[in-house]
């Protein structure tokens, strides 16, 4: 039975501390956890490497070894239990990731797979943790970035569509809540108190700012409560105690949990005042394991001074229900019923308490994958009502989340179409009816895969089985790893019992690393839905043929046109079409015909014929032509026009930033890219998809080779991968019309993953032109590499040279050059001309707007300038310098890299 005291309203719940002398410390240790293995914040679209939870050896399985955890005992001998605030939604919510259900929530899925029994012998909590991550552009100079969000509402979307995923896909929902980067804004603070009890992320004393993109760590808790003990913040002031119904609670970084830390908390403790103190870290880091061990430490050096002082391992939730002094653990029982209105169908909420939330968390997911929450309205003491119909025929699933005012949760989920089936090749579904097979670490999906190499008398086959328990339609895909000797002939069949239901034959061999859609069976409830997969070696002897996992999918829609929610278009040069090619697909059993393509802003063009059409579960693409006539950021956004009649118009924002003329020589050029020597293939890149490296020797090199169609000055820059083993002294010759004219020697590790500025020279029109890079290191240094990965030949202006001051060299125009060398430390150049004499202002600024640096500030004879720029007092980053001569203003862009 639940205690009187649960049925208190909220703030009549005291502390513990209050009723005795002496009070206890709760600590609440957890963990961050996002991945950070293919985290890219420059990238819009991720792929993430799973190895933190799949691999035994790393931490997610270490820290549920009872070798750790039992040592680690509190004050009543209980183990430490830990905290789990898994990353969703953002970043995450755009990977591309095919090796998980849901890329959104793949940290919860993983955990959960892996490591789920060790969450339920621990006790341990599984809850949320979120970065208001945004795709933007704050500088407006046509970088992208993950930014972090300078306001809550720019993430609000994208917060729900996690809460609802999180709810609908991992039966899991937030009651204790932890920021990322310790953010947190009014309008943010207000949406918490909403739905959840109690968040630990004050950081008191900290502040920090970032106006350097990427952005990330912005946050201020400077006038917070400095102790640990819970506070009700205020809505109109995050920081401050006020009148919010949940509660905030202050956390510090594990490793300053040291002796002195401790003591002051027993210290509290012992004057009767409770605490509450939240101890975090990440997963990921190595020493995480250490960290906890440090803590534990801590506490056990430090409690015999305060023999009247318990220290408790708790959870989040747990350790404020103890502070509340509430015995009160009992779920609320909640009913979700619908209300029908025709086709259509609302849904009806009963809770058996008091919530603490002003209504329940109601989400749906639909058949086309789209999820949305449903706004309830009140009808009853504890009654609620949905106030958004959904058409019943496109349920996928409904849920309910409700906390109870002393943060037990209930969850209540009403199942409209089954769950996606996944069938791994370690399930009981899967069997090898023909063929040799071997185990392979080598995984689409999961941690392994099965493979069996074909002899010329040989066939292979494989099966993955389930049962259906509701008749209708089903996708059905196949995902297998790529193979360097794959079997190019194979079949794939459904097969209900004895009758094939669809078949698909492949030629090429089964594409690697990706779902791969077989048919669109029916099938009834009670059949065993059978997926046959089978290569003959006769005439393909020594070929591999590869097995991993099949998804059988009740999300079957009849069209789905679906383009890129944001498409990079990438650099162009200003007033010259750019031909792109843009991918449409069709996720729906009909075909989707595209009957038109355009643009709003009008910078954009379709080049293939219209109309197109997009096959079922397929894919084609559309010719783009894009041109501007000005210099900057570029973005427009494209409407697809389609008999798809959920997306009859489609759009996608177009993003790329317009350019002075360049040109551009890749690794991957072939016609424009030679080398000479050893060279080798790596997966680290800078530009494209590889980069290449070589072993300094004796005719190692490597040529980029160009022809500039428009004549001037060209700041030629490179870029190789980021590195640490790089040649220090890398020589790049440059070659006009097969004559040497300039060299410069380069420490690739020097600003290496950005681009590096070489040479500056005056180039002619329509002459072959050579970047030879070779090593000039003396002696070779051990360990370093010979990188080479792409050369731009950037045009800067119509030729700015200092050495040319003569009357009949005077300029005819005004002009400001790009700086040289840039990026740079700590100094570089900056060239200027003036056709008139005028009063000349050059002055460097930061990225908002603030003058750091006057470099020229009076009247010019007409000519050609350079001046010096030493930036050894500011700190890394982009700044803009300005040149402004009578009505002639030019801004460009430098960066600085310390």
């Amino acid at each position: 039975m639940k205690s009187t005291i649960a049925a208190l309203p909220l703030l009549l719940l005291v502390p513990v501390g209050s009723l005795h002398s002496q009070g206890n410390v709760y600590l609440v240790l957890g963990s961050d956890t996002a991945i950070w293995e293919g985290m890219d914040v420059g990238r819009y679209h991720c792929t993430y490497a799973l190895s933190l939870f799949t691999d035994p050896a790393r931490n997610a399985a270490r820290v549920m070894d009872p070798a750790f955890r039992q040592p680690l005992r509190d004050s009543y001998g209980t183990p430490v239990k830990l905290t789990w605030w898994m990353m969703a939604g953002n970043i995450f919510r755009h990977a591309t990731n095919t090796n998980v259900p849901n890329p959104n929530t793949m940290t919860m899925y993983l955990m959960q797979k892996y490591e789920g029994e060790g969450l339920r012998t621990w006790g341990d909590e599984f809850t949320l943790h979120y970065h208001t991550f945004v795709w933007t552009d704050y500088n407006r100079d046509g970088v992208y970035y993950w930014n972090q969000a300078l306001s809550f509402a720019e993430s609000s979307e994208d917060f729900d569509v996690t809460l609802a995923q999180m709810l609908l896909e991992e039966g899991q929902f937030p009651v204790s809540f932890r920021s990322g980067w310790h953010a947190m804004d009014n309008g943010w603070q207000q949406r918490l108190d909403t739905f959840l009890p109690y968040s630990l992320h004050n950081d008191w004393p900290a502040r920090h700012t970032d106006l350097t993109e990427p952005l990330d760590n912005i946050y201020d808790w400077s006038r917070a409560p400095g102790s640990f003990v819970p506070f009700h913040p205020s809505p109109t002031d995050y920081q401050v105690p006020g009148d919010c119904r949940g509660w905030n609670v202050r956390s510090a970084y594990m490793s300053s949990a040291d002796s002195a830390f401790m003591d002051r908390i027993f210290a509290q403790a012992a004057a009767g005042t409770d605490q509450v103190v939240c101890l975090w870290a990440h997963l990921p880091e190595t020493d995480f394991l250490d960290n906890i061990r440090r803590v534990d430490a801590s506490a056990h050096k430090v409690a015999p001074k305060f023999p009247g002082v318990n220290f408790r391992y708790c959870t989040a939730v747990e350790a404020m229900q103890r502070w509340r002094t509430t015995d009160d653990t009992t779920r609320p029982h909640v009913t979700l019923e619908e209300i029908p209105e025709g086709a259509t169908v609302r849904w009806a909420v009963t809770s058996d308490e008091p919530l603490f939330q002003p209504a329940p968390f109601v989400a749906a997911k639909d058949k086309y994958g789209e999820y949305q929450v449903l706004p309830c309205r009140t009808v009853g003491g504890q009654s609620w009502e949905t106030t958004i119909s959904l058409p019943r025929a496109d349920l996928a699933k409904v849920g309910v989340a409700a906390t109870d005012t002393a943060g037990n949760l209930m969850i209540t989920l009403l199942p409209y179409l089954a769950d996606d089936i996944f069938i791994d090749n370690v399930d009981p579904g899967y069997e090898e009816r023909a063929g040799t097979w071997f185990t392979s670490s080598n995984a689409a999906w999961g941690t392994s895969s099965r493979y069996a190499t074909l002899g010329a008398a040989d066939s292979a086959v494989a099966v993955w089985s389930v049962p259906i328990t509701t008749s209708g339609l089903y996708n059905v895909h196949l995902q297998v790893p790529s193979l360097s000797a794959a079997a190019q002939l194979a079949e794939v069949r459904v097969i209900d019992g004895a009758q094939t239901m669809s078949s698909t034959s492949f030629s090429s061999g089964i594409p690697g690393g990706r779902w791969v859609y077989i048919g669109t069976p029916y099938m009834s409830s009670g059949s065993v839905c059978s997926v046959v997969l089978t290569a003959y070696g006769n005439v393909q002897p020594g070929t591999q043929l590869a097995a991993d996992a099949v998804r059988i999918s009740p999300l079957v829609r009849d069209q789905w046109l679906v383009v890129p929610e944001t498409y990079d278009a990438g650099e162009m040069i200003v007033e010259e079409e750019s031909v792109r090619t843009f991918p449409i697909r069709n996720e729906g059993i009909q075909p989707v015909v595209v009957t038109a393509v355009s643009s709003t802003a009008g910078t954009i063009t379709p080049q293939t014929l219209l109309p197109v059409t997009v096959p079922p579960m397929g894919e084609t693409a559309v010719t783009l032509a894009i041109q501007r006539s000005f210099v900057g950021p570029l973005t427009d956004t494209l409407i697809i026009a389609s008999d798809d009649p959920r997306h009859p118009e489609a759009r996608s924002v177009v993003r790329g930033n317009v350019q002075e003329y360049f040109a551009l020589v890749d690794d991957r050029d072939s016609l424009s890219y030679a080398e000479s020597g050893a060279w080798y293939f790596s997966v680290a890149q800078a530009f494209g998809p590889s980069s290449r490296y070589a072993y300094p020797a004796p005719g190692v090199s490597a040529t980029f080779s160009a022809r500039l169609r428009k004549e001037g000055m060209y700041e030629i820059r490179e870029i190789v991968p980021t590195t640490v083993n790089a040649s220090v002294r890398a020589r790049y010759v440059l070659l006009v019309s097969g004559a040497r004219v300039d060299s410069a020697f380069i420490d690739q590790n020097v600003g290496s993953g950005n681009w590096v500025g070489v040479l500056q020279r005056q180039i002619p029109p329509d002459v072959d032109v050579r970047i030879e890079l070779t090593d000039a290191m003396s002696p070779i240094v051990a360990g370093k590499v010979l990188r080479a990965d792409a050369v731009r030949f950037q045009w800067v202006g119509p030729g700015l040279n200092a050495t040319q001051t003569g009357p009949g060299n005077l300029p005819t125009e005004f002009a400001l050059g790009q700086n040289y060398p840039n990026p740079f430390n700590p100094s570089t150049r900056i060239a200027y001309q003036i056709p008139v004499g005028s009063e000349v202002n050059l002055t460097v600024f930061d990225l908002l707007g603030r003058p750091v640096a006057t470099l020229v500030d009076g009247r010019k004879s007409p000519g050609h300038y350079q001046i010096g720029f030493d930036a050894g007092s500011l700190a890394s980053g982009v700044y803009l310098y300005r040149l402004t001569a009578g009505s002639f203003a030019q801004t460009r862009k430098m960066m600085v890299i310390k």
